[in-house]
């Protein structure tokens, strides 16, 4: 059972990582696995048949909730990653360069 686990899962990364499975269809791969789970009566370790293929565009369910009105009260662009002001990579103070352990 395990190495089918196995099999889903590396067939998932694959698959997402754009690697051509030369006509397996991960799709199905993942509802034989479901499959599985329900003939033998427990799951079995892949995660793949739990969470799924991973989403391709934003889960609106998962975004916060009060993110909007917190953009809006700190006066940042709905676009916006990184407060104004902050250099976009980030730099380490000298002083903490110069500690010794």
């Amino acid at each position: 059972m395990v190495g089918l686990a196995t099999f889903e899962d590396m067939c998932v990364m694959l698959d997402e990582m754009g690697i051509d499975l030369c006509g397996i269809n991960v799709d199905r791969i993942l509802e034989l696995g479901t499959l599985m789970e329900r003939t033998i009566g427990r799951r079995l370790r892949s995660e793949a048949i739990l969470n799924g293929r991973i989403p391709k565009e934003p889960r609106e369910e998962f975004k916060r909730a009060g993110l909007p009105s917190l953009k809006a009260k700190l006066k940042e662009r709905p676009d916006q990653f990184i407060p104004e002001g902050w250099p976009q990579k980030a730099v380490v103070p000298p002083e903490v360069l110069r500690r010794k352990p």
